[in-house]
């Protein structure tokens, strides 16, 4: 097949898509040149083809198996049809309109993603392989959980090799596409964002999000929060289902807001290393990170055991850090004063905050 022209931009009824399943991801490719947009908006969708496959709920593990498998050999000599007929297979389970809408075109995304370039489809294979791979320890962890009986990670170590296979591979995708992007554009520029920094805030970013999805993941029986730190605070995985248990684990809740901080504190040097010229790759870093930042302020001050917590950030905040971003994309300086702010108030929130119960 013919690679896709550099300075194509995804088709309209991509981007339609990308919009349906994650509206703070479609801003963020949104300002991507498109010559990156195209193959990120493909990565994320394939890969959030998977999770919703393995989340449906009208499939056992047997079917999801096969699934990550025939999506896994994405690249050179992949047929679309089977893959794409087996996505369509999960539709009765799930209900999230966007996720339904997603599944229904994966022929399209599967064909799209063959017509990129080389190097561009060999990452994003690597990547969607990483992510499979996750998805399979979902499969092997939980087979035994139920709402009343989750099934927890076993250690940290477990966790963190979750968090690096769902969200550490996609950030390595994400940074070698930025550092092809500059050596095409800007040959002179040197001190190229960092493959590894990228999988550092990827695996950040997968934190985030088990933190402010705990009570969902728990009523279909996952608990990602290791069986260790559990014991630690007195909890075994089943009691997490009652959200009078936030108390004693509010510990847990706090040791990974402070990991995924860490983490993320790498963003100062990956944002600096992108040059002040290229607006939107600088504006597509913030706004993630910005983002996380405040969903974990948001995570800090709820009871994320309690469903109705939904420790989430409003729309209107989505769209005053994108009103704000002007200054933070022709100065360092500014994001990271803005990003340290955020750091300072949320460590603050984690050392004295009383857990809600």
């Amino acid at each position: 097949m013919m690679p896709q022209k550099k300075q194509d931009p995804p088709p309209g009824n991509l981007t339609a898509t990308l919009k349906s399943v994650s509206r703070t991801i479609y801003f963020s490719f949104k300002v991507l040149p498109p010559d990156v947009r195209l193959p990120m908006s493909l990565g994320y969708l394939i890969c959030r083809a998977l999770d919703t496959a393995v989340d449906s709920s009208s499939a056992g593990r047997a079917e999801k198996k096969r699934f990550l498998d025939l999506v896994s050999a994405i690249g050179p000599g992949f047929d679309p049809a089977p893959a794409a007929e087996a996505a369509a297979a999960f539709l009765p389970g799930v209900k999230h309109k966007g996720e339904r809408e997603l599944l229904g075109s994966m022929d399209f995304v599967f064909k799209e993603a063959l017509r990129l370039g080389g190097p561009d489809l060999a990452d994003l294979r690597e990547a969607v392989t990483g992510v499979a791979s996750g998805m399979e320890m979902d499969l092997a962890a939980f087979a035994g959980g139920s709402p009343a009986a989750p099934s927890a990670l076993s250690d940290d170590d477990a966790l963190l090799r979750y968090c690096d296979l769902i969200g550490g591979k996609p950030g390595l995708f994400w940074a070698g596409l930025y550092q092809r992007r500059l050596r095409e554009t800007l040959p002179e520029a040197s001190g190229l964002p960092s493959a590894r920094d990228g999988g550092m805030i990827g695996s950040a970013l997968q934190v985030t999000n088990i933190l402010k999805d705990a009570a969902a993941d728990l009523a279909i029986g996952r608990c990602y929060f290791p069986s260790a730190d559990l014991a630690a605070a007195g909890l075994a995985p089943a009691d997490l289902r009652d959200p009078a248990s936030m108390r004693k684990f509010r510990p847990t809740v706090n040791k990974w807001i402070s990991w995924a901080v860490d983490q993320l504190d790498i963003c100062e040097t990956f944002v600096a290393a992108i040059p002040k010229s290229e607006l939107g790759m600088r504006a597509a870093v913030i706004w993630p990170v910005y983002w996380a930042m405040d969903t974990l302020l948001e995570v800090a001050k709820a009871n994320v055991l309690d469903p109705r917590a939904r420790p989430r950030i409003s729309k209107r905040r989505v769209y005053t850090t994108i009103a704000a971003t002007p200054p933070l994309l022709l100065s360092n300086t500014a994001f990271t004063r803005g990003y340290r702010f955020r750091r300072e108030t949320l460590i603050v929130a984690i050392s004295g905050t009383e857990a809600p119960i």
